[in-house]
């Protein structure tokens, strides 16, 4: 079988699903921009140049909207010329928010056309008691209504359309709930898995192993909407209570989902000034952005993983915590509770406030032997519901079906 994908950011979110296709022997292709760079062994990528926002005219009402229509455009001109090359593919995936999949259906009529929306935008997504991210605005509503007709037109032209959490698909109109499939692609168990013999270097050359007390955060940026400010103001109680522990913080200094800070300096520069001389800058360990092999090192060697986030999309970083072993404090949030029960594979603590986050983190700190049955529990959760096997797996079966069944309509 031929199988496409597209992705502005190919692999992104479909590393594991072309890996594991080409695994069974299936051909696979993707588009994405130049931007791209594939790490999926076999698959073969073809590039379109993705465009730029700064480049559009002052007169245009939403360059956001109009950069996803541009994308829209440059992939059919790709897909037409993959399409005279030979390429005609049974199963077409693709990620609904940048466009990229609006004028695929009048160039492959008879693919499997499936959709990748991961979130429905909305005000009370953002709508979080928050002090350092300012109300939303009437302008940012309609920047998300205006979002969501991607994943909307998306839904109405294809096939079928999946998404990792009941989360995510709780967020779109009713209506579309019912096609949208709920399949998480996992994490890689076996990799992703306790070692009490693992040791990880940091950048100031400090070396620590699971002897240590180690606290991790981990983010893609470091930002409100991941909790990141709110840890932070849970670190003085911390370091003045226990005195052995080390923090390791993961995420770069951009933002992902969250407005721009206000200190030109981002998040990060904005705690300093604000936390200074009560947080131990020496046992504070900002590492940026790591290679993934290096995450999972750290995540091996943590005592506790803090997890506080926004209801939105769920970070890959906490299954991988979880697979781990580690005891995770998390946000209580619905997305979060989806994976974590209170006190079974681990704790929750209200987002909103910073002392009660610093007291159960405490609460591990002061006694992890007690707590390591939590980290068991958890890495239980991830056999049991989020192995990348059986994602994988079940992806597979799923997408053999919506073949067979459009076969079988086509027949007269």
């Amino acid at each position: 079988m031929q199988v496409l994908f597209i992705h502005q950011g190919f692999p992104a979110q479909f590393a594991s699903h072309a890996s594991g296709l080409l695994a069974e022997g299936h051909c696979v292709h993707a588009i994405g921009t130049t931007g791209s760079h594939s790490v999926v062994d076999g698959c073969e990528v073809h590039l379109y140049e993705g465009p730029d926002p700064l480049q559009l005219s002052d007169s245009v009402c939403d360059p956001v909207l109009e950069c996803n229509l541009i994308r829209a455009a440059r992939v059919a001109e790709r897909a037409e010329a993959l399409k005279a090359s030979g390429l005609n593919p049974e199963v077409v995936v693709f990620h609904s928010a940048w466009g990229e999949g609006l004028y695929l259906r009048d160039i492959w009529p008879e693919a499997v056309l499936i959709a990748y929306p991961e979130l429905y935008g909305q005000a009370e997504l953002l709508d979080i008691d928050d002090p350092d991210a300012p109300p939303v605005t009437q302008t940012q509503l309609r920047f998300l209504r205006r979002n969501n007709l991607m994943a909307l037109a998306a839904l109405a032209d294809s096939d079928a359309a999946f998404t990792p959490t009941l989360y995510q698909r709780s967020t779109f109109p009713s209506a579309w709930r019912s096609r949208i499939q709920v399949i998480h692609e996992g994490v890689n168990s076996r990799y992703s898995r306790p070692d009490s013999e693992r040791r990880i270097r940091l950048n100031d050359g400090l070396i620590l192993n699971c002897d240590d007390m180690v606290l991790t955060f981990v983010s893609r940026s470091l930002e409100p909407l991941r909790g990141y400010c709110r840890f932070m103001r849970a670190l003085p109680y911390l370091f003045r209570n226990h005195p052995r522990l080390q923090v390791v913080i993961v995420g770069g200094d951009g933002t992902s989902y969250s407005p721009p800070c206000l200190n030109p300096g981002g998040y990060t520069a904005a705690m300093r000034e604000e936390l200074g001389e009560h947080l131990d800058w020496n046992r504070l360990h900002i590492m940026g952005v790591i290679k993934h092999e290096q995450l999972v090192a750290l995540l091996q060697v943590s005592t506790v993983h803090a997890y506080l986030s926004y209801p939105y999309i769920l970070s890959w970083s906490l299954i991988e915590a979880m697979a781990c072993g580690a005891v995770v404090v998390a946000s209580n949030t619905e997305p979060v509770r989806e994976v974590i029960r209170d006190g079974e594979n681990g704790l929750l603590v209200s987002l909103n406030n910073p002392a009660r986050i610093a007291e159960r983190i405490s609460e591990v700190l002061r006694n992890p032997q007690e707590h390591q049955r939590l980290g068991v529990a958890a890495r239980q959760t991830v056999l049991e519901r989020f192995r990348h096997d059986q994602g994988m797996q079940s992806f597979q079966q799923w997408i053999n079906s919506l073949v067979l069944l459009k076969k079988a309509r086509r027949r007269p």
